[in-house]
């Protein structure tokens, strides 16, 4: 045996010790992620689940972007201004960021790239909302002009913004990675397809792609913020949480979430407690009842008995371990326009019970037998055992994979009742009260409308000051928590185990933020 292999079987030795696994041919550093299927797209725009857009703060760049305190920031761009009347934005960006094919990324690059999310045939879940109030936006969505007008390349590195109206968030959508883009010849014209390997402009380049094993990216060294510490990232996909928590024991993961069934075990265990990582996150856990698949739904006694009938209190600390605190509104904690006064339903079996006799089911005589949709069965029988016992109904309990759920949620035709996570990608009340609330919106999976709500919702989003917008979005939400719009269960927390040879992971209320800034230690 040649001391030269020898060497390189100590060096792998001591990486599984500390958790770093370092490739016998060229020592490079990976950091290994779970990821719970294949994401849908590559593409920023075309993001569909949580986790892609993890990806997507690797793979790709934008004009701004959030940092660990939950605040904009420039990321390409350098500096701008914004006229007297709130109107026109000039964008002055960097003359220093590259394609991964090589090319310079110039302000052209954003304006053909928002077309392109602007095309329906390309399929954005946006449905064109980022450039709603941009001049031309809308036109160009619904095929009525062929440029998007309020967009100009004044040069190489100058890009020219103009709104139709003085808008709060429009920075705050700039930064969210639906709104970066990709380069022209990368991708097919009018269709969601790459014409090669998928290219950006972060700090990790594309690698390669295994179905349903794993997605590799390596450090760009021609990143603009410099060649990121970790060599390479590998998101492996592990569908299911317990499954992910026991490779990361056994030293094939660097970072896992922490399902809420093995939290006390980990927080009582000496080694696993010194490594689990908190982050404050803004998610809403939720019952979902779909009006449009399941008739009683549409009867607004029905739907705010079932908000009495489940015992949230019960569900947090009993089954979840505390990992989420009980949800009173639509809203999480540390969102601007958090509304702290807001109760919402107590568990009130008795007053349950009563609206549904009002409603016409009587000890839930005549009520059809109701299927629950979830990734999670225990939660699942949980409220399926408490509207039996409560309301004398039948639940029935699917449990899809998940791009299957998420298939049927966008599709509102597949799920009768379900519980899902919506986590914001921006500091807005937006992102519940609109985006789960409003009329027609296909992210409104419970396909829930009341003209009273969006009209408050217009006025919040028409808002020229802060306080005019908190206000009606407050007014907004506690209309739709009376009209029992959904069940809200919980706001969740980020809850992370880390590998102690990792440094530098963070996450703010979004999620976990680009691997550009982690390493490992010696």
């Amino acid at each position: 045996m040649s001391k030269r292999f020898v060497y390189v079987l100590l060096l792998a030795a001591l990486a599984l010790l500390v958790g770093i696994q370092v490739s016998a041919q060229d020592g490079m550093t990976v950091l290994r992620f779970p990821i719970t299927s294949d994401p849908a797209s590559l593409e920023p725009g075309l993001v569909k689940e949580l986790f892609a857009g993890q990806l997507a703060l690797n793979l790709h760049a934008g004009l701004f972007t959030y940092d660990a305190s939950n605040n904009v920031v420039p990321y390409i761009v350098k500096d701008y201004t914004v006229s007297d009347d709130g109107l026109v934005y000039t964008f002055n960006l960097r003359d220093d960021v590259l394609w991964q094919n090589g090319r310079p990324l110039v302000a052209a690059d954003f304006k053909k790239g928002w077309e392109r999310y602007l095309d329906p045939n390309v399929g954005a879940q946006t449905a064109g909302e980022p450039w709603a109030d941009v001049v031309g936006g809308p036109e160009l969505y619904a095929g009525e002009i062929d440029e998007l007008t309020g967009v100009k390349a004044l040069d190489d590195y100058t890009l020219e913004v103009t709104l139709v109206r003085p808008s709060l968030s429009f920075l705050q959508t700039l930064a969210v990675p639906v709104t970066w883009v990709v380069p022209e010849e990368a991708v097919v014209a009018g269709q969601p397809e790459w014409v090669g390997d998928p290219v950006g402009a972060g700090p990790f380049r594309f690698v390669e792609w295994i179905p349903n094993v794993k997605i590799v990216l390596e450090a760009n060294s021609d990143f603009f913020l410099g060649k990121p510490a970790v060599d390479r990232i590998e998101f492996l996909v592990v569908p299911d949480a317990s499954t992910a928590l026991a490779q990361y024991e056994a030293g094939e993961l660097d970072i896992v979430g922490v399902p809420a069934s093995d939290l006390e075990r980990i927080t009582n265990d000496a080694t696993l407690g010194a490594q689990l990582q908190y982050f404050t996150r803004a998610q809403l856990q939720y019952a979902g009842m779909n009006q449009s698949m399941f008739e009683p739904f549409k009867d607004v006694r029905v739907r705010q008995a079932f908000n009495y009938a489940i015992d949230k209190e019960t569900i947090v600390s009993a089954i979840l371990n505390n990992s989420w605190t009980v949800a009173t509104g639509l809203v999480p904690p540390h969102i601007p326009e958090y509304n702290s006064d807001l109760q919402g339903y107590a568990y009130d079996p008795a007053k349950a019970q009563e609206l549904m006799s009002e409603a016409g089911f009587p000890n839930g005589e005549g009520f059809p037998t109701l299927e629950l949709a979830t990734l999670n069965s225990t939660i699942g029988e949980a409220v399926a055992a408490m509207l039996n016992a409560n309301l004398g109904i039948t639940v029935e309990i699917l449990q899809p994979e998940r791009g299957d759920m998420i298939d049927g949620l966008w599709a509102h035709d597949r799920w009768q009742f379900f519980l899902f996570g919506w986590t914001a990608d921006s500091p807005s009340a937006g992102v519940w009260t609109y985006e789960l609330m409003y009329c027609g919106l296909d992210s409104n999976f419970s396909t829930y409308c009341n003209p009273d709500v969006d009209l408050l919702v217009d006025q919040a989003r028409d808002a020229t000051t802060f306080d005019e917008s908190k206000q009606a979005w407050q007014d907004a939400e506690v209309l739709a928590v009376a009209d029992a719009a959904m069940i809200p269960l919980g706001y969740s927390r980020f809850i992370y185990l880390v590998n102690p040879a990792v440094e530098g992971f963070q996450a703010n209320l979004f999620g976990p933020m680009g691997f550009d800034t982690v390493s490992f230690n010696s």
